[in-house]
């Protein structure tokens, strides 16, 4: 009949069991800690649909300028629209709306 401590004596862990607090002994040791990245992914998973709506409320309003303008006038328009979100958008991570209502009302104004 094999004992314990033959089994521990001709181990190469000696102690090892010995070594850890005996409830988290046989814890699994796979369970990883979420930190901000994991929380902010998920965040960001919250707001995928409104910025999706944003870009597709953008689309549908080029396609708008295409349907209501001539095809003479329209690629004037659309270039001012967009002109105006590349202004808006001019600083990193910030969007500046006044900045991108003016830019958009000079086009108006000018013509």
């Amino acid at each position: 009949m094999i004992k314990l401590k033959d089994l521990i004596a001709n181990s190469s862990q000696k102690g090892h069991i010995s070594q850890h607090h005996p409830a988290a002994a046989f814890a699994p040791t796979n369970t990883v800690q979420e930190g901000p990245a994991e929380d902010d992914m998920k965040s960001a998973e919250k707001l995928r649909h409104g910025l999706e709506d944003a870009i597709s409320i953008i689309d549908k309003q080029m396609i708008m300028i295409d349907q209501k303008l001539s095809s003479f006038n329209s690629p004037g328009l659309k270039h001012a629209f967009t002109d105006a979100l590349k202004a808006g958008l001019k600083r990193q991570g910030k969007f500046e709306w006044k900045v991108a209502s003016k830019r958009l009302k000079d086009y108006y104004k000018k013509n």
